[in-house]
């Protein structure tokens, strides 16, 4: 699944772009602090990944996210 698509099935509410690698919180209602927090988890669900909280508190922006992601991958 990609990002793209997890971004779709978080925010049902909201029409999500073709390009989102310049989306961030706040960008539509549904991101807000809550939306973003149901949008980490479902990353690391999908990913099979878990991000500490320092991780989580930069991921706020669709890039901030690729980049935790390919981070962890990586490792």
């Amino acid at each position: 699944m990609h990002l793209r698509d997890i971004l779709i099935d978080t925010f049902k509410n909201s029409s999500i772009p073709a390009d989102i690698n310049n989306l961030k919180m706040g960008d539509f209602n549904e991101w807000d602090s809550l939306g973003n927090f149901n949008l980490i988890m479902a990353v690391e669900r999908i990913y099979q990944l878990h991000f500490d909280i320092e991780c989580i508190e930069k991921m706020t922006s669709v890039s901030q996210i690729k980049k935790e992601i390919d981070n962890a991958l990586s490792k």
